[in-house]
C-alpha cells in the first residue's frame, strides 16, 4: 500500500508536525481539515499504528518503535 501513497500525504504529515494541530497544518497547505484527516488516516493505514495523540488542543506526535 506504501507505494500508492503520494507525496502530498507526506507533505501533510509533515506539516502536521510542524504545525502541532491538523487545522493550522490544513491552513498552511490550503487544505481543508477533512483533507488532512484523510491524509492522515491513509497513512496510518499504511504503517498499520497511529501517528499521532489526537488532543483537544492539537495533536502530539507519537514515537514509533
Amino acid at each position: 500500500m506504501i507505494e500508492l501513497l503520494e507525496g502530498r500525504f507526506f507533505k501533510t504529515f509533515i506539516a502536521v508536525v510542524e504545525e502541532r494541530s491538523f487545522s493550522r497544518a490544513a491552513d498552511k497547505l490550503g487544505y481543508v481539515q477533512s483533507t488532512v484527516t484523510s491524509h492522515i488516516k491513509l497513512l496510518e493505514q499504511a504503517c498499520g499504528q497511529k501517528l499521532f495523540h489526537r488532543l483537544s488542543r492539537g495533536v502530539n506526535q507519537l514515537r514509533l518503535a
